[in-house]
Order: C-alpha cells, then structure tokens, then sequence
C-alpha cells in the first residue's frame, strides 16, 4: 500500500514538473515571435520568417487564436507591401501604417 501511494505522490509530483516546462516553451515561442517582428522592421522578407513562427504557434492550442489573427494581421500587411510596389501608394499607405502598428502593438504585451 505504502508503494503504491509513494508512486501515486511521484507520479503527481513530475507531472507538476511537466507542466510549468511546456508553459515555458509555449511562452518562448510567443517571445520568439514578438522578437521577430519587433526586429522585422516593416522588412518583407524578415515578415515572412516571423510567418513560420505563427505556424508553429498555431499547433498550440493555447496560441491558436492568436497566432490564427496574426497571420490574418500579417497576410494583410504583405497585400499591402505588394499594393506598394504596384504604385497603389496613396490608397493603401495608411491603411499599411495602421496594420504595422497593430501587429507591433500586438506583441509589445
């Protein structure tokens, strides 16, 4: 009887350990891609990179809402990258502004 409960109490205990480690590699791939776009510096190519970021971050349940709107964030920022190259600037510079500053805002929490 004693055994049992002292594997019970084992158990229980790296089952705790477990846990806060998985918390901790969840939180750093949130801080990876904040410190990704935080460095993308508006950069298409460096946006993208983030991009494989949100993908992994999609696979956790825990992130999949927020990395579910960052891609739509991100999806929209490259439509406007791409509306600047095709000399649609005036319409689409504020709006490219506001979505930039949305996705920085968004990861400086």
């Amino acid at each position: 009887m004693k055994k049992i409960l002292f594997v019970a109490l084992l158990a229980a205990g790296l089952t705790a350990c477990a846990e806060p480690q998985t918390q901790k590699e969840d939180s750093r791939l949130k801080e990876a891609y904040s410190a990704c776009i935080n460095t993308a510096e508006g950069s298409p190519e460096k946006i993208e990179a983030c991009q494989s970021v949100l993908n992994v971050l999609k696979q956790e349940k825990v992130h999949e809402q927020f990395a579910t709107q960052e891609t739509i964030r991100v999806a929209d920022y490259q439509a406007c990258i791409q509306a600047r190259k095709t000399g649609h600037d005036q319409d689409v510079t504020k709006r490219c502004d506001q979505i930039w500053k949305e996705i920085r805002s968004n990861n400086s929490k």
